[in-house]
This record gives C-alpha cells, structure tokens and sequence, in this order.
C-alpha cells in the first residue's frame, strides 16, 4: 500500500472542504449530518431504556451467586455500553451506505457535475432496483471480509506489550479501507462499474481508498460535529479521491 496514495487520499477531504464551501453544498450535507445524529441518539436511547433492565436479568440468572451485587449491576451494563459502542461504530458505515445511498449518492452526483460539468445519467426504474440490489451485494460482501479481519486485530492485542500498539493501528486500516472503499462506490456505481470492477477498483488503489476511509474514521471520533460532518465529507473526498483516478490527465481537480 502506497504511503503517498494514502496521504493523497486523505488530503481529499481538505480539496471536500474546499469544494463544499464554494458550491454551496451544505444542504446537501445537512441532511445525512441530521440522520446521522439521529442514528446516534437512537443508539443511546436503547441503551437508556433496556441495558439497566438487561443488567439486572444478567445478574440475577446467569452470574453466580456469590458474585451477584449492585457492583456486578454496573459492570454488566458498563460491558452492555462497551459491545454497543463497538457494535455500533462497526456497523454505522454499513447504516449509513445503504439506508443514506439515494442522498449521499446524489451528493456525489452533484460533485461530479459541478466540476466536470457532465451530463448526470437519466433515471430508469431498472437501473435504480439493479443498483439497489448492487449496493446490497457489496455492503453485504464488504461487511462479511470486515468482521473476521476486526475480530482477528482485536485478539492481536491479547499480545503482551506489542499487542496493544498494533492492535488499534490494524483496525483503524481495516475499518479504514472497507469504509473508503463503500464510499467510493457511490461514484463507481454511477459509471456502471459491477461489483467485482468496484472491488477491483479499491484493491489497485488501497492506499488511496485507506486514506480516503481513514478521513472518515478520524470525522466519527468527534462527537456531534464528526457525526454530522462524516457522511456528507466522507462522500465528497470518496468523490473527488475516485474522480482523480478516473481522470487521471485530467487537471481540473489538481487546482482545488
């Protein structure tokens, strides 16, 4: 993996900032911001509402009985919140690129005409059920090679010393690259690419797309303004990170 392609693709979200502020894109970033805090608030409403109860059954049915107290309680619903927060983070990629596609596919779409000017493809039923079923296929595909990969980096920290340093770099690359690569999609996906052209596309370029997922993983660790950034950034750097490639001799891009 290219060192260069990864600071090239995570320098994308400086020429995303860029590009948002000059064509006036933030309604369009708004709208995911808004459903991704929602998503967020929804997430810790479950856990307001069910882990103290949860808490209470763990303790009293499967906790021996000797170790049942109001301690054991809080270290329980403590775990409860530990496996949500992972749970998740792990999954918020795979919420966001399915149930958000048609806004922040039409937000890349909306980057691509306002820099190159090109004519959007016409609507047809077809295409939208094909690329319904296409987008599923891959998140689905992409969230099967993840989960192995993630649980593998977090046992490598049960290594002593050495672990618990490349344990945290292993899976910030790995949520790094399937992240970037989902995003990419939405532009792979309106120039017809099937699902192996988009994988094989995230695999010649993996520095690039780490990059480019890396900018979004970094986004989802501020609270409230990385979760309502992350989503409409992250779409607009996939963008322009995909475009670069795409039209490599073209120059448009270098000058942002």
């Amino acid at each position: 993996m290219s060192i260069k392609e990864l600071v090239n693709g995570f320098k994308c979200y400086f020429k995303a900032n860029r590009v948002i502020f000059k064509y006036g894109l933030w309604p369009y970033i708004s709208v995911p911001g808004v459903m991704s805090i929602c998503y967020v608030i929804l997430l810790v409403i479950i856990g307001i509402f069910f882990f103290s109860d949860i808490s209470v059954y763990i303790n009293q049915n499967y906790i021996p009985g000797f170790l049942q107290s109001k301690i054991m309680e809080i270290i329980v619903k403590i775990i409860l919140w530990l496996f949500m927060i992972l749970a998740g983070y792990i999954s918020y990629k795979e919420v966001i690129l399915i149930l958000f596609a048609p806004v922040l596919g039409y937000l890349s779409e909306r980057v691509e005409v306002l820099i190159y000017n090109n004519t959007p493809p016409p609507f047809i039923i077809k295409n939208l059920i094909e690329d319904i079923i296409r987008s599923l296929t891959l998140s689905m595909r992409n969230l099967v090679f993840m989960l192995p990969l993630t649980i593998a980096a977090w046992f490598v920290a049960f290594i002593p010393v050495i672990g618990t340093i490349i344990s945290p770099v292993l899976l910030i690359i790995i949520q790094s690259y399937y992240g970037g690569a989902g995003l990419v999609d939405y532009t792979l996906e309106r120039k017809r690419y099937s699902v192996r052209e988009s994988i094989e596309f995230a695999q010649s370029n993996r520095g690039r797309i780490t990059g480019v997922g890396m900018g979004f993983v970094f986004l989802l660790m501020i609270p409230i303004f990385g979760w309502f950034a992350a989503p409409g950034y992250g779409t607009v750097a996939a963008t322009l990170a995909a475009l670069e490639k795409i039209n490599e001799n073209d120059q448009e891009l270098e000058n942002l």
